[in-house]
């Protein structure tokens, strides 16, 4: 009975009757494919062009389908229902149709004719995403380079579509976070968070692509959405920032108070404490971003398929997800729920090959890994710091404050005549490659010759020291700067008085 009606309504469809009583669910969108199967009087391989979505106002029979795509077949306009869309093959030509064809042929027309578009959700999700990212911004855990972030903005741009098939603005922003983790999400409010960590984990454009590509994926087949649907225990919304703001709370009361000697002129650490505060388990289910293995698998497969019509190197995204997994294999899984399937997805996905070194990647995203690098040493991993300060001094990036982060992490976790040595050849390079003398590398070196019992040329470099210190004082400088400057001089001093004692 139904291939009849839907028989009918093919021919019904080139005639106008039908044409004023619709509502359109899509805007125009001309989706081009063929025909991968016989379907009424349609043979397999002709071509069609999807034009738009609707819903019929009236049916002849309960039998006959209301929502139907608009085709153009042989030149004529025809109906074709959407539960038979996989007779259709898409085959799109750019970004936009290719987003598009999969929000058409995965169903999620049919889903919105169960549920509802959900507005209300929709804003209750945005305004969540919203005070999110103010907690965010509060706490100072947004890294600030603007050439990094229109980096990632124009790669962002050239993935996401300018118009879906469905009525959903398309207007992405990308802000960097620092968090040595390495992360991506897309937000609600169309804002991606891309931390520092992920930045300073891929080594190439490609797998940064890849990336993009699927968390792109995860927003266009509107996984957060569904994923927030079956999350059905949800904590009332003042309960649960309440919640999270006391942790936040504690977790800065612990680092109030808490003097680093590594001092970056304007440039603000995150705490471990306080990263985990904002960045945790809890808010990734309350943004619905605690992904399915299905919808993990699913973007994974989409973010390959645009990454091979784009031309690039589909790939680059198995890598991508294999640095990531080296990241998180020493930790429990099950506290990680979002890559619990990672190590499944990419046995699937077959053998890594290593890709060709991404020199310009590895020069844009240097200063990040030099930050990575710095951010380590402040909540004192050391060996991690060390690790990826070498991943600059490996690739010929490297910067002075690479050198020193090495120099620093040797002289906290040992303490012999070779070790030392090894830290005095890091500062020297340091020295050679910093434009201006530096205080960090100065304060290294007097620790290093008291260390190494060489109290005079201690004494020496403790007077240039204070010089420089006066040097800073004379130029324009934070009341926080200032302070720093006279707990450095109170040290300074203490330490000339037990070296006179001596």
């Amino acid at each position: 009975m139904k291939r009849i009606v839907c028989s009918i309504l093919w021919f019904l469809w080139g005639c106008s009757c039908l044409l004023a009583q619709h509502r359109q669910l899509s805007p125009v969108v001309n989706v081009k494919g063929v025909f991968c199967k016989d379907y009424e009087e349609v043979k397999k391989g002709t071509p069609f062009v999807l034009q738009r979505v609707v819903k019929l106002k009236k049916v002849s029979t309960p039998q006959t389908p209301r929502t139907l795509a608009v085709l153009i077949v042989n030149g004529i306009q025809v109906g074709l229902s959407m539960d038979d869309i996989d007779v259709l093959s898409f085959q799109p030509e750019d970004k936009n149709s290719f987003w598009q064809s999969k929000q058409l042929s995965n169903g999620l027309i049919s889903y919105y004719e169960r549920k509802g578009y959900q507005e209300e959700l929709r804003r209750e999700q945005s305004q969540e995403a919203n005070e999110y990212l103010r907690e965010l911004e509060q706490s100072q855990l947004f890294y600030e380079d603007a050439a990094i972030e229109d980096y990632l903005q124009c790669l962002l741009l050239s993935i996401a579509p300018e118009q879906m098939a469905v009525a959903r603005e398309v207007l992405p922003q990308v802000r960097v976070l620092k968090s040595s983790s390495p992360d991506m999400f897309m937000l609600s409010n169309n804002t991606l968070l891309v931390s520092t960590g992920m930045l300073a984990t891929l080594d190439s454009e490609d797998e940064l692509y890849a990336m993009l590509s699927r968390e792109v994926a995860h927003y266009v087949l509107d996984h957060a959405i569904i994923t927030v649907n079956k999350n059905v225990a949800r904590a009332r919304r003042a309960e649960f920032w309440g919640a999270v703001l006391d942790g936040l709370a504690a977790a800065t009361e612990e680092i109030l108070y808490e003097r680093y000697d590594y001092y970056v002129p304007g440039l603000v650490f995150a705490a471990n404490d306080v990263v985990q505060a904002l960045v945790n388990e809890s808010i990734i289910n309350r943004m619905g971003l605690d992904y399915s293995v299905r919808q993990e698998e699913e973007a994974d497969k989409v973010a390959m398929q645009f990454m091979e019509l784009m031309g690039k190197d589909s790939r680059a995204l198995v890598s991508a997800l294999a640095k990531i997994n080296a990241y998180y294999a020493p930790m429990e899984r099950e506290k990680l729920p979002q890559y619990a399937s990672l190590p499944d997805r990419l046995e699937r996905m077959g053998e890594v090959k290593p890709l060709e070194e991404d020199r310009i990647y590895l020069k844009k995203t240097s200063g990040v890994v030099s930050y990575e690098a710095a951010q380590q040493d402040y909540n004192k991993d050391y060996k991690e710091s060390r690790r990826i300060a070498t991943k600059n001094i490996e690739n010929g990036m490297a910067c002075s404050d690479d050198y020193l982060m090495v120099a620093r992490s040797i002289m906290k976790l040992s303490n012999t005549p070779e070790s030392n040595e090894e830290c005095l050849t890091y500062l020297e390079k340091a020295d050679e490659t910093s434009k201006t003398e530096n205080l960090n590398i100065c304060k290294m070196k007097i620790l290093l010759l008291l260390r190494q019992n060489k109290q005079m040329d201690a004494m020496d470099l403790l007077h240039r020291y204070q010089d420089l210190l006066n040097a800073m004082f004379q130029q324009p400088h934070s009341e926080e700067d200032a302070r720093w400057i006279s707990a450095e001089h109170s040290w300074a001093d203490k330490l000339l008085e037990r070296i006179c004692i001596i």
